[in-house]
């Protein structure tokens, strides 16, 4: 066995190997390419790729990282013109390989490549878009990310499932906030799909789903101080259930649509039992969808007194105020209520 070549490196390459046959050296030939794939996003692999230029019996792998773990893997019967992978395990952090890549001739002569590199498993990049960041009607928004950016691509899709705008953003002057902006002349947009790039060219995508479709409905009332649904008040949730119906059959082959029940009350009692009974009344509708036959995830949340739809001082009786919405979306909605928490309940 005799090595001809070493791989030192720290970026991925793609190395020509002459590997010279023992006893005959007449007979050298480009038999191997080899490329490193030595920085990865992560959830992914260092590996080096080979390309093979000769029939090969075997060709096999051995390395040892400077924390002592051992690589080893061996492939047979190799024809020529083909491709290998080879795989390094590898979680997270920056490691030192070092080893050798043996080729096997159909002859039993040997030749070898010493390896010598290092592999990084980098930090995804984090990328999120604030909500309040993003304008629907300017068609704007902002990605954010833990490390400077170099390219955006990205894809608007309307809520008929046809492409809005399609484009990418090169920044001059990588930056960890890229503003995005479309072009866009009809149509509502129904999901941003955006692919972002940084120094070490390691992409990263997101899909941003804003599209929300409030139900119109007629209002349920209930008994003062109640959540349970008055038989009189069936009708009105039948056909609420029969728009939701029409929803998904228009949406729900473009998403995974679930649907939001916000309940809310007037101002008369205290905050913190209007919170309380408010809850109960968006739950008692969400049950009565599911019983009906809704199929999708349905969430329930209560906002009380803090989304009142008239202003009213304490204590008002507020028909108007005491409501409910009934939103498909495929993301938790953004509710124009101050100071709210996001805190939907899943039920079950």
């Amino acid at each position: 066995m005799k090595p001809v070549a070493a791989l030192k490196c720290m970026a991925p390459v793609v190395l020509g190997i002459a590997v010279a046959v023992a006893g005959a050296p007449s007979l050298a030939a480009d038999v191997v390419k080899v490329h490193l794939n030595d920085k990865v996003p992560a959830g992914k692999n260092p590996s080096l790729v080979v390309s093979i230029h000769q029939d090969l019996t075997a060709l096999t792998l051995n390395l040892r990282r400077n924390d002592g773990k051992k690589v080893h893997s061996r492939l047979i019967n190799i024809p020529r013109d083909s491709q290998r992978t080879f795989i390094i395990p590898q979680k997270k952090g920056r490691h030192r390989y070092r080893g050798a890549l043996t080729v096997t001739f159909s002859g039993g002569d040997e030749g070898a490549m010493n390896l010598d590199f290092y592999a990084e498993v980098i930090a995804g990049l984090g990328l999120h878009a604030n909500r309040n960041e993003l304008d629907l009607e300017a068609h704007t928004l902002v990605l954010r990310s833990r490390r400077p950016l170099t390219r955006v691509r990205y894809r608007v899709v309307g809520d008929d499932g046809k492409t809005l705008d399609r484009g990418a953003v090169s920044v001059k002057k990588p930056d960890t906030a890229v503003r995005v902006a479309w072009k866009q002349k009809q149509g509502k947009v129904l999901k941003i799909k955006l692919i972002a790039t940084d120094f070490d060219n390691i992409n990263e995508d997101i899909e941003l789903i804003p599209w929300t479709y409030a139900v119109p409905h007629e209002e349920v009332h209930f008994e003062t101080g109640r959540g349970d649904i008055r038989p009189d008040q069936s009708p009105k949730l039948d056909r609420s259930y029969v728009l939701l119906q029409k929803g998904l059959q228009k949406y729900g082959k473009l998403l995974e649509v679930k649907l939001y029940i916000a309940g809310y009350t007037d101002s008369v009692a205290a905050v913190d039992y209007n919170q309380r009974l408010s809850e109960k009344r968006a739950r008692s509708i969400a049950e009565y969808l599911q019983k009906k036959g809704f199929a999708h995830p349905i969430y329930y949340q209560g906002f009380g007194e803090r989304g009142l739809k008239v202003p009213t001082p304490d204590e008002t009786d507020e028909p108007r105020n005491r409501r409910a919405e009934y939103v498909l979306a495929a993301e938790p909605p953004p509710m124009d209520v101050p100071g709210s928490v996001s805190k939907w309940k899943r039920l079950r």
